[in-house]
């Protein structure tokens, strides 16, 4: 709901002193908008029909995106005299609640602005001036090394040079942010820098932080340099352009889902044309170390082939209790083994190693987009697969027997791209980066994307405007460890907390779990009843705290426990020494509570009925001193104790990598209407399609990318034999 607040900073005329005539008051309107995190306020100033100044507040806004509307548009409205500028790309949200809020603040001052033309005389000091900032990875993350990048994260680097008006050269001398990511911004940004002369050019979908990164240091390069940056703020061009495409089959989204498919559609010789709506290649499958599959021959020559397709298939349909579509399972496991071996025929052709290690499930091929990238570079765009990256999907076309023909697509200069073809594969990614349809068929966005923000629903979005159904087990992609929305966990060791048996509270003050479940069963218990109470509150101590930071788990867990668990080894590791700085930034956002006693605690956290969080302190020390948990059955070894104070509090929700269950498809990956049947020329797979996934995720490891790859090449192999016939 919109606030708006006019203040008038001088209630009458003043009278000059020295020249004895009246002067006009500047006066200020103030006006305040949701935006990403949170509220954004932004104060017009006046002196008359002139806007003097804008100021814009977004505490809640993230610094490595949101940060730079927030710096950068106020100077641009008043270097136009006009709240209607364009926003910052890549900073969409922010931009947006900006803008809403000038306008907002300019309709309640009833001033009436004349726009002019932004025209700024640059007189820059000439030469190289250097500028920095944090991308992707922040200051003390360790998350970013299991993704290939350095143990110590650095802010991305740039120089600029310049003569008195005009941006000569940009480079970035160097960068800690995600290898691959990076490399398309490096590759673009510095060149349109100049070709635009402008901070302000066209983000490179999928790798905003890092894109973020470079033009925020470019900006302070300028500035140090005497740059006006309101000079240098202009929108990338756009185009109204159109492009026409005929093709076999057109697949959208190049994860693992659609590059699978694509393969399927080079070995056959049919024309394939990928969309892919971000700068890179691979999508949410770079981020993976692996992929499920079954009887590869991988498996048959390293001896993990004892578990065949029949006992996997009673396996994971024991396991969701016969809910997922048992055809699409089992021929999903069939296909599998094939699936893996040819992959990793292409991969040993090339630079790429593929899958480095094989276990009774899992396929190890570690993180990262070379992967992707040389089955594109070596193998598909040779044979003649065409690829349109940041071009975005936006419509499906039908005929008049609802035959689904093409699709209609934007690339991210504007251009529309309009594709006939004999079917479409959509594989977009799931719509974990929504928090709309989050709420819409999840109940509630209390989660922390750990996946990628651009998988935003595209896809399934676009299917049901064509009459297909929605799986009835959409589901959150649940990951077994813990974050916040507010505070980056997920960057340092905070995102371990529920990983030793501390107490976890729910919104009520009230135990809601076996908390070794958050190790034991991360996924299919642990996980899933904090996703059911929303959010939760980690409560220890500070002598747990300081064990924490000096010794990891090894401080709170015996060795004998600790082995006993099977913990992954990241989680196991001598120091979580970022804790005491995670702790402090927790505290101070509202995130975590601290207080010398558990009674105090609770009045800090300021649960409304303190009588439930009182008995339930009470039930609980009482567990710790019989070491018996009549409701829970919680094992003795881990119940670290709350002997002495102070206490904190953390509150965590749900981490999640993105969403599965979309669209409901039959065995052969068809989208289906809802009366189960197949909707003509319409295939969905990966995390878009619903079916061979129920509630919660299977236990095992690699299923999210064995499914992607396998549902790929199943609806490729399907719209082959169709486009024979």
């Amino acid at each position: 709901m919109k606030k708006l607040i006019a203040m008038v900073l001088a209630a009458s005329m003043l009278l000059s002193m020295a020249g004895g005539f009246a002067v006009a008051e500047a006066t200020t309107y103030t006006a305040t908008e949701k935006g990403f995190g949170g509220d954004v306020t932004v104060t017009l100033t006046f002196d008359g029909d002139t806007l003097t100044g804008v100021t814009v507040v977004g505490e809640s806004e993230t610094p490595a995106i949101g940060g730079r509307a927030v710096e950068q548009l106020g100077d641009l409205m008043v270097a136009a005299n006009n709240v209607e500028v364009d926003g910052i790309s890549g900073a969409t949200v922010t931009s947006s609640a900006i803008l809403a809020a000038a306008k907002a603040a300019l309709a309640e001052s009833g001033v009436n602005l004349t726009a002019k033309e932004v025209v700024v005389e640059q007189k820059m000091t000439p030469g190289t001036y250097t500028g920095e900032a944090y991308g992707k990875w922040q200051k003390g993350s360790i998350e970013g090394e299991r993704f290939g990048s350095p143990a110590i994260i650095e802010p991305t680097k740039v120089e600029v040079t310049v003569d008195e008006t005009s941006i000569l050269d940009v480079k970035v001398v160097s960068t800690s942010d995600t290898p691959g990511f990076t490399d398309p911004c490096i590759e673009r940004l510095p060149k349109a820098i100049v070709e635009q002369q402008s901070v302000t050019v066209d983000v490179v979908t999928g790798a905003t932080c890092t894109s973020q990164a470079i033009l925020t240091g470019v900006s302070q390069a300028l500035t140090e340099a005497g740059a006006n940056l309101a000079g240098f703020m202009k929108a990338s061009p756009r185009t109204d352009a159109v492009e026409n495409y005929e093709v076999d089959m057109v697949v959208i989204g190049a994860g693992a889902t659609g590059t699978m498919a694509a393969i399927e559609g080079m070995e056959a010789g049919i024309n394939v044309l990928v969309l892919e709506k971000t700068g890179k290649l691979g999508g949410t499958s770079v981020c993976s170390t692996g992929f499920a599959a079954i009887q590869s021959q991988q498996q048959i020559d390293a001896g993990k082939d004892a578990y065949t397709v029949d006992s996997a298939f009673k396996e994971l349909m024991d396991f969701c209790k016969w809910r997922a579509n048992a055809p699409l399972v089992y021929n999903v496991l069939s296909a599998s083994g094939n699936v893996a071996d040819r992959i990793q025929a292409y991969w040993s052709k090339t630079s790429n190693p593929g899958v480095t290690k094989v276990g009774v499930t899992a396929h190890d091929t570690g993180k990262g987009t070379n992967k992707f990238d040389v089955l594109y570079n070596d193998f598909l765009v040779p044979a003649g697969v065409q690829v349109l990256l940041e071009t975005r999907a936006t419509e499906l076309v039908t005929d008049e027997n609802g035959t689904v023909t093409g699709v209609i697509a934007k690339k991210q200069d504007g251009t529309t791209v309009n594709v006939s073809a004999k079917a479409v594969l959509v594989c977009t990614g799931g719509f974990g980066g929504n928090d709309e349809m989050l709420i819409k068929y999840i109940g509630h966005d209390n989660f922390y994307l750990n996946g990628l923000s651009s998988n935003v629903g595209d896809g399934v979005n676009m299917c049901l405007a064509v009459g297909a159904s929605l799986s009835d087990e959409v589901s959150p992609h649940l990951a077994e460890f813990c974050s916040n929305k507010n505070v980056d966990f997920y960057a340092g060791y905070m995102k371990f907390v529920n990983q030793a048996g501390f107490l976890a509270l729910d919104p009520s003050g009230e135990r809601f779990v076996n908390e070794e479940f958050f190790v034991t069963q991360a996924l299919s218990y642990g996980a899933s009843a904090l996703r059911r109470a929303g959010y939760a509150y980690i409560v220890f101590t500070q002598d747990q705290l300081d064990a924490m930071v000096e010794n990891g788990l090894w401080g709170v867990l015996s060795k004998e426990t600790i082995d006993s668990l099977k913990l992954r080894a990241r989680i196991v590791v001598p120091s979580y020494y970022t804790l005491y700085d995670e702790m402090e930034v927790a505290l101070a956002a509202g995130e975590a509570f601290k207080a010398d006693t558990l009674e105090g605690l609770g009045e800090a956290i300021g649960f409304n009925n303190q009588a439930i969080y009182q008995k339930t302190i009470a039930d609980y020390l009482e567990v710790l001193k019989t070491g018996n948990d009549p409701l829970f059955g919680k094992r003795v070894d881990m119940m670290p104790n709350l002997d002495n104070g102070p206490y904190y509090a953390v509150k965590v929700i749900s981490a999640i990598d993105g969403t599965y269950n979309g669209i409901r498809v039959n065995e052969n990956m068809q989208a289906l209407d809802s009366s189960y049947q197949p909707i003509s020329g319409l295939y969905v797979a990966g995390q878009d399609s619903g079916g061979f996934f129920s509630y919660p995720y299977y236990e095992g490891v690699g299923w999210t990318q064995g499914y992607a790859w396998t549902s790929g090449s199943i609806a490729a192999r399907h719209i082959i034999e169709n486009i024979a016939k």
